[in-house]
């Protein structure tokens, strides 16, 4: 029996995004795929809204459930810092999807460090939710992906890489579970970078809450740290003094920038079957980790 993309792990397609349209009474016609990563994103521009399809796992729909939540009460603040969810009931399952709908948002012109580190400023001084919020689970989703590689009819990764993975999984949440972070614990983004800001109006707010929880406020500060992506300098040190505090102070700022490097594999080892920028890209960052070099740079494959 052959194995369709969807059972290798790969992302929803046109199919679920009809049926999800079709559910929530929305034209998918011209509809236009904008990113092919950890979710599946499409912009329908004959209704102006943005479709974000996710595999139907139980930590996806988790995280669905949790983004609606979190953005409708953060975009109900008096100084909003999040896009609200279009209205209705979200998110809609359909078939081996989880989706949501947001309204499209302009991203131009680009944001700037300082349009990043506002509204996460205004986010850590926020009060706890009035509702439960996910706690951090660092590399939930790597070993869920790796569970999906091993049960794959041919693994893109070989039994040295899953050891030696799962190896760097048990150091990570060993420093994790041990360590004491300066800012304290609270909401967080959990994933804020710039590519995660649209201008809602005159203000730049952030989307993309799917892996919002109650961690280490640190967790979205990553940006600010040096990595294999090579972000300059001049940038990294504009973040920080717009968010008021520079992480790299801090001893142990290398677990968070390790425990951020392994977790984006995720995607990569879902995708690679059937997505050979993807495969070439995980292989790119196994081999740097693998070897230290830290002057190998990486690129987002979308």
């Amino acid at each position: 029996m052959s194995v369709t993309p969807r059972q290798r792990g790969g992302l929803p397609g046109d199919t679920e995004l009809r049926h999800a349209c079709a559910v929530f009474s929305l034209d998918p016609t011209e509809a236009r795929l904008l990113h092919h990563r950890s979710n599946a994103v499409y912009l329908l521009p004959r209704e102006h809204v943005v479709v974000r399809l996710a595999p139907a796992t139980p930590l996806r729909h988790e995280r669905a459930v949790t983004a609606i939540a979190v953005t409708r009460w953060l975009a109900a603040d008096s100084a909003p810092i999040a896009l609200a969810p279009m209205p209705g009931d979200q998110p809609v399952v359909v078939a081996d999807a989880i989706v949501t709908f947001w309204p499209w948002r302009p991203t131009t012109p680009p944001p700037g460090p300082a349009d990043l580190a506002a509204p996460l400023r205004h986010l850590h001084h926020l009060p706890p939710p009035p509702f439960d919020v996910p706690r951090y689970q660092p590399l939930r989703r790597l070993r869920e992906a790796l569970s999906l590689d091993s049960n794959r009819p041919v693994p893109m990764l070989t039994d040295d890489d899953h050891a030696w993975l799962h190896e760097q999984i048990s150091h990570a949440l060993d420093a994790f579970t041990t360590t004491d972070f300066p800012l304290g614990t609270g909401l967080v983004h959990a994933d804020a970078h710039s590519e995660n800001l649209v201008r809602d109006g005159e203000d730049w707010v952030l989307i993309d809450w799917d892996q919002a929880c109650i961690g280490p406020r640190e967790l979205d500060l990553v940006a600010s740290l040096p990595d294999h992506f090579h972000t300059p300098e001049a940038e990294r040190t504009a973040f920080r003094n717009a968010y008021g505090h520079d992480p790299t102070q801090w001893s142990e700022w290398r677990i968070l920038r390790d425990i951020t490097e392994l977790h984006s594999l995720g995607s990569y080892i879902r995708l690679a079957p059937d997505k050979p920028a993807a495969a070439q890209e995980l292989n790119i960052r196994l081999r740097s980790l693998r070897s230290g070099d830290r002057s190998i740079r990486w690129t987002a494959v979308s």
